[in-house]
């Protein structure tokens, strides 16, 4: 049990690391903490040479620039006008939940209206339960998500307060 807790926990620190490296690189954040904030505080980082050769050939490799991931389609339509209706229910979706990105799809013949930038199925389940019954044909679909969407989202949520996730 222990070592499982242990194997979910490096999962999730390690997501967490490589969506905010994408960003910046780890040497760019240690320098953050180490500035002097108006209060007087600073963070002093001490780290053993094992563990910075450990950041260096981390920060060297190169790095996917997609990962497989979940959004969820809120809206599908291969009439004459859904390029059209697809624009309207993007505006719409953007307009009510700015905190989420939005994306339109053209999958020939369809145009589709995605949202969200999901690491797993039950995450893009929790959207779904979000959007309640705003969307009532939404489904998850499988797509490649970019790094910088992920990261630039995870960021976004921080800003934003609790009250606006659970719309």
């Amino acid at each position: 049990m222990r070592e499982l807790f242990s194997i979910i926990a490096l999962v999730c620190f390690t997501t967490l690391i490589s969506a905010e490296c994408s960003a910046q690189n780890i040497r760019a954040k240690r320098s953050a903490l180490a500035e002097q904030t108006m209060d007087g505080t600073m963070v002093r980082v001490i780290e053993s040479s094992s563990v910075g050769s450990a950041v260096d050939r981390v920060e060297a490799k190169p790095r996917a620039k997609e990962i497989d991931g979940y959004r969820v389609v809120i809206f599908s339509d291969n009439s004459q006008y859904a390029g059209d209706k697809a624009d309207m229910v993007y505006r719409t979706f953007t307009k009510n939940y700015p905190h989420i990105n939005a994306y339109i799809v053209f999958e020939s013949p369809y145009f589709k209206v995605s949202v969200g930038d999901c690491l797993s199925l039950e995450e893009a389940s929790h959207l779904m339960s979000l959007l309640g019954n705003d969307y009532p044909e939404m489904f998850p679909k499988r797509e490649k998500i970019k790094y910088t969407e992920l990261a630039n989202t995870r960021a976004d949520r921080r800003e934003v307060p609790d009250s606006i996730h659970k719309q």
